[in-house]
């Protein structure tokens, strides 16, 4: 599962490895990365990152395109460790230059970049 191999090759990772080049490859499947299979990682990591089984995020206000973080994703015995991880995938797909497909709450990214959150930011979960 992309997620959770992910997690377990990158979360030791320090700054300086996480700015490098990472070499993807997905199992079963021979090739060279040339970019396409990084992109591709990056696609199907961020679907496996809303994955309600992991119970990290829940869609704001029912709606199908913003996510903000589940507030009983502590059912999840590593809901913290997984957070951090997805914070610094996040960081690497900016360093990177990769669009992720993940759309937060605009509250949600207020408060990731040290922001005072107001409440027009909550409209989202109306």
């Amino acid at each position: 599962e992309i997620f959770m191999d992910s997690y377990h090759q990158l979360r030791q990772r320090s700054g300086e490895e996480m700015r490098a080049k990472i070499q993807v490859q997905f199992q079963g499947e021979e090739g060279i990365d040339a970019g396409g299979v990084g992109k591709e990682w990056y696609t199907a990591l961020a679907r496996e990152i809303f994955n309600p089984n992991y119970a990290l995020f829940i869609q704001a206000g029912g709606k199908a395109c913003t996510y903000h973080p589940n507030p009983t994703s502590y059912v999840n015995r590593e809901h913290l460790q997984f957070f951090h991880f997805i914070g610094r995938v996040v960081g690497k797909a900016i360093h990177d230059g990769q669009n992720l497909e993940a759309w937060f709450t605009r509250g949600f990214y207020k408060h990731m970049l040290g922001r005072k959150v107001i409440p027009a930011d909550l409209e989202a979960f109306d």
